[in-house]
């Protein structure tokens, strides 16, 4: 978030990370489904929703990719393309 950004968030309002969006997200659908529907094992799902550390078991989720990719690329239009994606 930019500075502007920051001045409409609520004082007491925490910015998840990645697994835990992921974690919700899955919530809604079923982690089988997406396993299967992009090919990769129902274990790596499950470690996408979990915190990636050196001491935990999660693994690097598809958004902290997308965020390393908007770094190295310094490309703001990847988040706008998400976001038009989003509606």
């Amino acid at each position: 978030m930019t500075a502007g950004h920051l001045a409409s968030v609520p004082p007491n309002y925490r910015v998840m990370e990645s697994h835990e969006v992921i974690k919700e997200a899955l919530n809604k659908t079923s982690p089988k489904a997406v396993a299967s529907d992009w090919g990769v094992s129902l274990s790596l799902v499950y470690k996408w929703a979990q915190p990636n550390t050196e001491l935990g078991s999660g693994s690097r989720n598809p958004l902290d990719r997308i965020h390393e990719l908007m770094r190295l690329t310094g490309e703001e239009k990847i988040i706008h393309w998400l976001c038009k994606q989003a509606g």
